[in-house]
């Protein structure tokens, strides 16, 4: 999978895909040019850190689908999302906050903050505007380990926390994760799905889950439980940027749709929405 090419603006990308194919490893802070500076990273790093006996999986799983060209005979990896956020995981997004927080109001820090993970993550082709010090202090501070290892919409928590202060124009409530859960256990039949499967009738994977007020994914995040169709919509950009950030870390089928080619089903989700504001 090819993570970068050309910007926006028609000016090469640095791509990481081509480093690592010539030096067999990620950048480092010695190298002329520093990791920041590529996009998609971070993205490399999550997929070698999925290995971790305690990690999903997923990464591992999304990658051989895409290697076969189709669909593998076995579940999709489950994971459990924690209902509360691990309180190391949020202290460090904090202090990564607090780091760019220094001579800007911590609400764009924060905005600041998910632009260079989602650049990271080669989600966003908005190349972040930091400098380089304030980017090498957030490479530097940065631990997605606890993240990979205690799932949570932990960029959704401090976005909530944020907005409960008053300001929240887009009307922005996360559904907490255990209603989420029930939500998707309650649209997914699970022995239903598995007589059908048994049965060589529809895959529950291929089933088509869309939301139309995904926030920052949590629904979605729910339903990568069942299937590998997923798709949302929202009005305010920033939580959509966090969802795709939320599906790098968790679900790289909602990030990073599988090809029609590998779920064999001839249509695209596009072809099937009401509306094309995706």
């Amino acid at each position: 999978m090819r993570l970068a090419s050309r910007s926006p603006e028609g000016l090469p990308e640095l791509d990481i895909n081509r480093f690592v194919l010539k030096h067999g490893r990620m950048p480092f802070l010695s190298d002329p040019v520093p990791p920041w500076h590529y996009r998609g990273w971070l993205l490399f790093q999550v997929q070698m850190a999925d290995n971790h006996p305690g990690a999903t999986g997923r990464w591992d799983h999304y990658l051989r689908t895409l290697e076969a060209g189709h669909l593998l005979d076995e579940p999709i990896p489950q994971v459990q999302f924690a209902a509360t956020p691990s309180p190391a995981g949020v202290k460090m997004l904090q202090k990564c906050v607090d780091l760019l927080a220094y001579r800007e109001s911590h609400w764009s820090a924060f905005e600041s903050l998910v632009q260079w993970l989602a650049w990271g993550l080669a989600v966003s082709r908005r190349t972040p505007q930091l400098e380089e010090a304030s980017s090498e202090a957030l490479y530097c501070s940065f631990n997605f380990e606890q993240l990979l290892l205690e799932p949570h919409d932990y960029l959704g928590h401090l976005l909530s926390e944020r907005r409960g202060k008053g300001w929240n124009p887009h009307a922005y409530y996360p559904t907490p994760h255990a209603v989420c859960e029930l939500m998707a256990q309650i649209t997914f039949d699970k022995s239903d799905s598995s007589e059908r499967v048994q049965n060589g009738s529809d895959d529950p994977r291929l089933q088509l889950i869309g939301e139309p007020a995904a926030g920052t994914g949590r629904m979605l995040l729910h339903a990568s439980n069942f299937s590998y169709r997923l798709y949302g919509m929202d009005i305010d950009p920033l939580a959509v940027t966090i969802c795709l950030c939320n599906g790098a870390f968790y679900a790289p089928w909602l990030a990073f749709p599988f090809p029609d080619s590998v779920l064999g089903n001839g249509s695209h989700p596009e072809e099937e929405r009401p509306d094309k504001a995706a």
